[in-house]
């Protein structure tokens, strides 16, 4: 257990010290608002860190290891050794062991003590000391499950309620990748590859069942290209759509057919890759996507995340698929979510913009290409008053 006070210019500011030097699991405390000439802000952390026997046999001045590497004795947490019952020297009489073992025996019932405190306040919630208007806004904020991080920044730069749209869609890179006005404009190629990738779950699929009935709308002649690598059958649903749609579909199984399957698809305006979900752990999925990009095919890759997801698990996500050149990212089933704040999450740790969001499984339909503006109010909108 290690606890600390923090002293910074800023809520966030401090809060951005106790990550990077307790990490993700910390807890705050208390904090308060100092005033004054030069005000600052002070906030009381603390982390929940496992004993290791080591650490707790190192910490003990009873049991020092120096000791036992001057004299070339083994130290009592030795590879097979008891870290409780250290070897007994010729004539111990064995009190020297029992004051030991009591010693840590105590510091570990200080530690379970400590670690029920925390998790205690963990439990009922901690109150930050913070000015009304400016603790009215966070927790506002929090309600919609936005991260208590990211809620101080925001509150630092808003002057009020009013003030969050403005503030929030700043944050946020919308972009309109479908709209007549921009298509030409951003595709850089005589035609457009999209690769929609993401875990299981997220609607791949019918996403890209959706995006190809906007594309044909607009006069764009479209494929289809199932990547089926890992699930015999996975395809399936996609080969319904195709032909609900009336558009071409190659399978392919690797990136090397992938290649040759646009190839011949040469007379196609957008080709949209569909791609199996797989566990973003799993290291050889992974290396099957980053094969095709090795390729060199001018692939516009959409990152899809079930804004219904668990925030946890889309932040992990992001950590696998960071070393994936992703272009944009879109958010999923937004009508399955009670709170849409891992959206504004995602939009802050990904810095990629947003091409679109889908709002159920209908098809055609139930896709919106939304503005920074529109995907805050979204945003704002959700959870308790």
């Amino acid at each position: 257990m290690k606890i600390k006070k923090y002293q910074a210019r800023s809520f966030s500011e401090a809060l951005a010290l106790i990550k990077r030097e307790l990490g993700e699991d910390a807890v705050i405390i208390s904090s308060e608002d100092k005033k004054g000439s030069r005000a600052y802000v002070e906030i009381t952390a603390a982390v929940d860190y496992d004993l290791e026997p080591n650490a707790a046999f190192e910490k003990n001045p009873r049991f020092p290891l120096q000791s036992f590497a001057a004299t070339g004795a083994q130290p009592p947490f030795a590879k097979g050794g008891n870290p409780l019952t250290p070897p007994l020297e010729k004539g111990d009489t064995g009190g020297f062991l029992s004051s030991s073992a009591c010693d840590i025996m105590d510091l570990k019932n200080e530690i379970r003590s400590l670690r029920e405190g925390i998790e205690a306040m963990r439990n009922s919630g901690c109150e930050l000391t913070l000015p009304g208007q400016s603790k009215k806004m966070f927790y506002f904020l929090r309600e919609r499950s936005i991260k208590d991080d990211f809620a101080l920044s925001i509150v630092e730069r808003a002057g009020g309620l009013e003030d969050l749209e403005s503030v929030m869609s700043g944050d946020i890179n919308g972009a309109r990748l479908f709209s007549r006005k921009t298509w030409d404009l951003s595709c850089q190629y005589s035609r457009r590859i999209l690769m929609l990738i993401g875990p299981t779950g997220a609607g791949k699929t019918t996403t890209v069942a959706k995006l190809a009935s906007k594309a044909i709308k607009e006069g764009k002649k479209v494929a289809v290209i199932g990547v089926d690598t890992f699930k015999i059958g996975a395809i399936e649903q996609i080969r319904i759509y195709s032909k609900m749609l009336g558009i071409p579909l190659d399978v392919v199984s690797n990136a090397g057919d992938l290649k040759k399957s646009i190839k011949r698809l040469n007379d196609r305006d957008v080709i949209l890759i569909d791609t199996t979900g797989q566990n973003p752990r799993d290291n050889e999925y992974i290396g099957s996507l980053k094969d095709v990009y090795r390729t060199g095919l001018p692939v516009e890759t959409q990152l899809l995340l079930s804004a219904s997801g668990d925030c946890d698990f889309l932040m992990e996500t992001h950590r696998h698929y960071g070393s994936l050149p992703v272009d944009y990212i879109a958010f999923t089933k937004t009508d399955e979510a009670v709170k849409l704040g891992s959206i504004y999450n995602l939009c802050r740790v990904y810095k990629k913009p947003v091409a679109y969001i889908t709002t159920g499984q209908r098809v055609p339909g139930n896709i919106e290409f939304v503005d920074s503006r529109r995907l805050t109010n979204l945003i704002l909108r959700t959870g308790s008053a």
